[in-house]
Formats: C-alpha cells, sequence, structure tokens
C-alpha cells in the first residue's frame, strides 16, 4: 500500500489524546444534548476567554457543514459570496453553497489563493452592475496553497467589508496552523481585525470530527439550534463532539500539533533548497506546492499517494500532518 504521509490531514490517526477524552467522557453521565451539555458550554467559555463582547457558538460535523452553518447564519436569500478562487466553498465541497442555501458565489484574488482590497473592490462594481447584492467575504486562513493572510491584510479586508455593508468569515479548518506560523492568538487575530465569524477545525487538528463556529454579532446567532438541525449538523450525543474541540483547545494540542507540522514542513522545504527545487508557493504553513514533471511525480508515487493537484501547471502538493515523519521526507528527497 501507498503511503499517505503526505497526502492530507484527514488522514492522520486520531489523536491519543482525544481517543482518552472520549473514552473519559463515556464513562459519564449524559448532561444534554445537540449542544447543551457541560463540554459544548466549555468549548465557548474558552473561546470567550478571548474576546471582550460576548460570543455566540454552534457546532458541526465537519468543514463543509461548519460553513454552510456559518454562511446561512450570514447570508440573506438573495445575498452573495466572494472568495478566492481556491476557497474550499468554491472547490471541494461539491457546490454546497450555491446548491443547498442557493446563494451566489463570485470569485476573485491571486494567484496564491488570497483576496486583497483591489481585487474586492472591482469584484463589488461587477457584481452590483449586475443585481447582485454581496453581503459576506470569506477567507480560507491559510488558503487553500498553504499562504498566509498576515494580520494587518486581514484587518484592511475587514475595514473595507464593513464599510461596504458586507460581513467577514474566515474558514479556519486548519486556523491553528495559521495562528502558530504567524506567532498570534485569536484576540489578534480576529478580534483586533474585527472579523464578523470564523470557524475553528478540529478535524485537521487531531480529532476524529467536530467543528465549532464562532459568531461575533448577535444578529448572526438568531435561531443557531433551528439552522444546525436544518443544515443536518446536529448531533445528538454532541459530548462526544464537544469533548474533542475542547480537548483540543483547553490542552493547547491543536496549537502544538500545528507548530510541530509547520515546523516539519519548513524541514521539507529546506531540504528542497539543498537539492536544488524551489517550492512553487511561500512555505508559510504545513502545505508544499512543487512543480514537477510526470517522470518526478511517477517516481514518487511508487511509494506515495500523490498525485497533481493543479494538471495544467503540474503542482503537486505535500501536506505535512500528525503521521508525516522526517524519514518520510528524506525518502521524498532521494526520489526526487
Amino acid at each position: 500500500m501507498k503511503s499517505k504521509a503526505f497526502k492530507s490531514e484527514i488522514w492522520a490517526r486520531v489523536d491519543e489524546r482525544i481517543m482518552k477524552a472520549l473514552a473519559d467522557a463515556n464513562r459519564e453521565e449524559i448532561t444534554g444534548c445537540v449542544g447543551g451539555d457541560a463540554h459544548s458550554k466549555r468549548v465557548e467559555e474558552i473561546l470567550q476567554g478571548y474576546f471582550k463582547d460576548k460570543i455566540y457558538t454552534t457546532f458541526a460535523i465537519n468543514g463543509t457543514g461548519a460553513n454552510m452553518l456559518a454562511l446561512k447564519s450570514m447570508l440573506d436569500r438573495y445575498s452573495s459570496v466572494i472568495c478566492a478562487p481556491d476557497t474550499h466553498i468554491n472547490t471541494n465541497e461539491a457546490g454546497a453553497t450555491e446548491f443547498t442555501l442557493g446563494n451566489k458565489i463570485f470569485t476573485c484574488g491571486n494567484a496564491d489563493g488570497k483576496l486583497d482590497c483591489e481585487s474586492i473592490e472591482k469584484t463589488l462594481v461587477k457584481i452590483r452592475r449586475f443585481k447582485y447584492l454581496p453581503r459576506v467575504v470569506v477567507l480560507t486562513q491559510p488558503t487553500e496553497l498553504g499562504v498566509l493572510y498576515t494580520v494587518d491584510e486581514i484587518r484592511k479586508i475587514c475595514s473595507l467589508a464593513h464599510r461596504e455593508g458586507m460581513y467577514v468569515y474566515i474558514d479556519g479548518a486548519r486556523l491553528g496552523n495559521a495562528l502558530t506560523a504567524l506567532n498570534c492568538d485569536l484576540t489578534e487575530m480576529i478580534e483586533s481585525t474585527d472579523v464578523d465569524a470564523f470557524s475553528v477545525g478540529g478535524t485537521k487538528a487531531g480529532a476524529m470530527f467536530g467543528e465549532v463556529v464562532v459568531f461575533r454579532r448577535e444578529e448572526h446567532s438568531r435561531h443557531l439550534d433551528y439552522l444546525q438541525k436544518q443544515s443536518f449538523q446536529h448531533f445528538d450525543k454532541s459530548t462526544y463532539l464537544a469533548v474533542q474541540l475542547e480537548c483540543l483547545l483547553e490542552n493547547g494540542i491543536w496549537l502544538e500539533n500545528a507548530r510541530r507540522n509547520n515546523a516539519l514542513a519548513r524541514v521539507l522545504e529546506e531540504k528542497l533548497f539543498e537539492k536544488g527545487v524551489k517550492p512553487y508557493f511561500p512555505v508559510d504553513t504545513n502545505a508544499v506546492f512543487l512543480q514537477l514533471d510526470k517522470e518526478a511525480l511517477d517516481r514518487l508515487s511508487t511509494e506515495f499517494d500523490l498525485h497533481y493537484w493543479d494538471n495544467e501547471l503540474k503542482l503537486v502538493r505535500f501536506v505535512v500532518y500528525q503521521d508525516t515523519t522526517e524519514e518520510d521526507i528524506d525518502r521524498v528527497i532521494s526520489l526526487l
């Protein structure tokens, strides 16, 4: 069987500390269901510690569910979304936003998967000319290409969005990787920039499943229990979802795993440079993209489960995650 060492975090084994937390929770008396349990309340309490004003939380089983719940709470039936072309809601979610919610997505931005104020402003002109109402700017932090928005870049986008009567939502499936890479916390990245809502991904951080969506505006918190149910994201035995996020957040495991993976991705980058190979995008977090010809990919594919992420550019994505080792990196270098 080919190694999945660089395929994606979704191939990672569940963190043993999560498994223990689940086993411990299974010996407890259930205190509530669908977000009413003690562990769900503790997750909100931990996250509230980063913010001065009251936050509102809801839970989802997976990243797509988290994005749908967030956008459903923030969009009107007739409004639209702006995001970069490579943003997850526009690529890897089978059109869930447009199919399930019925809201139009408009894309703009740069080759590194990032939005900027100039591209957003140009897109707003086009959207309004064709009678669409822009409502939410969606950022993926880090981007699908592993590149980071700086805190200042987020602040500028939020300022523009709010000036134009829009909100900003951050898809944080890998938010821990961004926080550790930028050496900041949620207060600095979210509150100081005035982001309106964001998700914290558990699945890619070491959990079996589970994400939490955080809203900072009361108007987005109305009827979250109904929206969660309607979005098929209610989890009756919510203790087992929330206890994973509680374990990740309270014990700093999500940041520990992210820091380790980011560092190992930089080891891969350094060894590639020594080999005379330069990554296609800056290695800001735990994703490394290489432009490889078919012969090189074929050599790597004898041992690793890899494929072209972009066929036209011949880009191959390497994701460093909890199960990736330095020995795996050395083997890749030897095969190049």
